[in-house]
């Protein structure tokens, strides 16, 4: 039988110090800890599936405004390619 330790909460808490006198607040507050902040943004990086030619953009971007167009999930044209086989 193994005894199991509890992991530490991701919380944390800032307790004041005479030098913080002067702040009005609670003697104790808590902190979110940075693991639970997401990214707003994030760098994809598109490749034809024809030509292998690739772009970068990010996720707020337009795949369509870089060039390249979306055939199914995760697979893209460029445009020249597209409008070979008949997408564009």
């Amino acid at each position: 039988m193994s005894t199991r330790t509890a992991r530490p909460s991701k919380k944390h808490t800032y307790s004041s110090t005479s030098s913080d006198s002067d702040i009005s607040t609670s003697s104790s507050s808590t902190r979110i800890s940075m693991d639970a902040v997401h990214p707003v943004a994030y760098v994809e990086v598109l490749r034809c599936m024809r030509c292998a030619k690739s772009t970068e953009l990010t996720s707020t971007d337009d795949a369509a405004t870089n060039g390249m167009i979306q055939v199914g999930t995760g697979i893209y044209y460029c445009s020249r390619c597209a409008k070979i086989v008949g997408y564009a």
